[in-house]
């Protein structure tokens, strides 16, 4: 495609910005040449002109030919020197238009520092749009492997109960509850990659969004007292009930069901989990903490991928796609928030979700404090 459009320029050589750029510079030298001789036929008066020119006259001709050379070559290095770059960066442009991985990029420029920002926003253009290639390559990837496993499942059940299977109630009754939870289980994957993708696409008017935190909080703990009676809940409010900070409630809601959900998950031994709100400077901290089996140093910086599990057991379980933690980062990160963790082995985990603010509501605390 890049040697196509190259060779299609070809053909119209006279419309090209060099050019343009090279007659308009010929034709002005001309012009400031002419400007300078009629001055100098003023300046010496008409008989001093006369005579110069009665002397050079034959080699006038000459003169005439090697200026308008000079000034054309002159025009067409300035010319060739302004519109280098630009030819540099459409060669990049063609190398990523035909291959969007390329590893081209535009150089820097530093005697041209219009065109240099232009390369530099085109390399930062190019690297985003690469890393979009590469989070759907491996998008696809992860969810045609997470989709192999229970599709092959519901396959061979029912490959079962067609050859002999459904004559036998005991292995129709195994193979109809087993494909049943499979497809279930693509459900909820189906699901959370929705919720994924919502998450990704967020955006936000924090002028518009504006949420009381302590209310959603209580009631969310307070649901999962009742679903969850075996567990031990404590529940460390240190925050004003009118703090608010930018976010939707029920994006918060989801936040901590996604982080409660886990907490529970992981506990298998020591059922305790303890929820914790705080203000920090001009931040509102939603804290998360379990006792379970924790996460060791060397998967902490990959909780938040896609696809990825601490417990590789948890696998085919239900509702372990490893997509919540993701949804999460990308949902803070959305509302201009950070997400925090500290883990050890044996010792469980500590979420924390960072918040600013309001202005408005930060405006309000400074004027109770000079008070």
């Amino acid at each position: 495609m890049a040697e196509q459009k190259q060779n299609n320029s070809k053909h119209s050589l006279l419309t090209t910005s060099q050019a343009i750029l090279t007659l308009g510079l010929a034709v002005g030298f001309l012009l400031i040449a002419c400007g300078i001789i009629l001055g100098l036929m003023v300046i010496q008066g008409p008989d001093l002109s006369k005579a110069v020119f009665s002397a050079i006259g034959h080699w006038w001709w000459s003169f005439l030919a090697f200026a308008a050379i000079g000034i054309f070559l002159l025009a067409f290095l300035l010319a060739q020197f302004f519109v280098w770059p630009v030819k540099k960066i459409t060669k990049v442009m063609l190398a990523f238009e035909e291959d969007p991985l390329t590893e081209e990029r535009v150089e820097s420029l530093h005697y041209n520092q219009e065109l240099d920002n232009l390369g530099k926003v085109m390399n930062e253009t190019m690297g985003q749009v690469q890393n979009l290639v590469h989070s759907q390559q491996d998008f696809v990837s992860d969810v045609s492997h997470e989709l192999r496993t229970p599709v092959a499942i519901v396959k061979g059940h029912l490959n079962l109960l067609e050859r002999w299977g459904k004559d036998d109630p005991e292995v129709l009754e195994d193979s109809l509850s087993s494909s049943l939870a499979e497809i279930k289980r693509m459900e909820v994957l189906v699901n959370e990659m929705l919720e994924l993708t919502r998450a990704e696409k967020l955006t936000v008017n924090a002028d518009q969004v504006q949420t009381q935190v302590w209310p959603v909080v209580e009631r969310v703990y307070h649901d999962f007292q009742i679903l969850h009676p075996d567990f031990v809940w404590t529940f460390d409010n240190g925050l004003d009930k009118a703090a608010q900070v930018a976010i939707r409630p029920d994006h918060l809601e989801q936040l901590l069901i996604i982080l409660l959900d886990n907490a529970l998950k992981y506990s298998t031994e020591r059922k305790e989990v303890h929820l914790a709100l705080a203000k920090a400077g001009s931040w509102v901290e939603i804290g998360v903490q379990d006792f379970g089996q924790g996460i060791a140093a060397e998967d902490l910086d990959r909780i938040f991928d896609r696809f990825y599990r601490v417990d590789k057991a948890r696998v085919h379980q239900p509702g372990g796609n490893g997509l919540g933690l993701s949804i999460v980062k990308k949902m803070v990160a959305a509302y201009g928030g950070q997400v925090q963790v500290e883990s050890a082995l044996g010792s469980g985990s500590s979420f924390r979700l960072r918040f600013p603010l309001t202005l408005q509501r930060v405006a309000d605390d400074s004027k109770e404090d000079e008070k």
